[in-house]
């Protein structure tokens, strides 16, 4: 257990500057505290360490932006898609009431006609 300058326990933090990135440190853990930097707990990272580890950095956080855009894309495309949704039910329901009315129709103009041929054959035979 390491102390800090103000007497608490200190916090283990991971550096991602360029100079050290990945490698651990103490740390005071208090938010914007005065104590600064404790001591290292990782040994000195090598010459390639410190210049691959930004490049992959850089690369992850890349990928994590593109993937968030995708998923921006991808919920944008639900709304769509549940949008046209809702819409294909009403005009589904839209097409059975046509049907309903059409169907109405053609049993009015059958008893329409019907009742005409009765008149009229009632009227010619009279």
């Amino acid at each position: 257990m390491v102390l800090c300058f103000c007497g608490k326990v200190d916090v283990v933090k991971t550096s991602w500057t360029p100079l050290n990135p990945g490698r651990r440190f103490f740390a005071c853990p208090m938010y914007d505290s005065v104590c600064g930097f404790i001591g290292c707990l990782d040994p000195p990272m090598c010459a390639r360490a410190k210049t691959i580890i930004p490049g992959l950095l850089r690369n992850l956080n890349l990928v994590q932006e593109r993937c968030d855009e995708l998923v921006r894309s991808m919920n944008m495309l639900q709304d769509q898609c549940n949008g046209l949704i809702y819409r294909n039910n009403i005009l589904v329901a839209n097409v059975k009431a046509l049907k309903d009315d059409n169907l109405k129709l053609k049993m009015y103009m059958f008893g329409s006609w019907f009742f005409f041929v009765i008149v009229f054959f009632c009227i010619w035979f009279v």
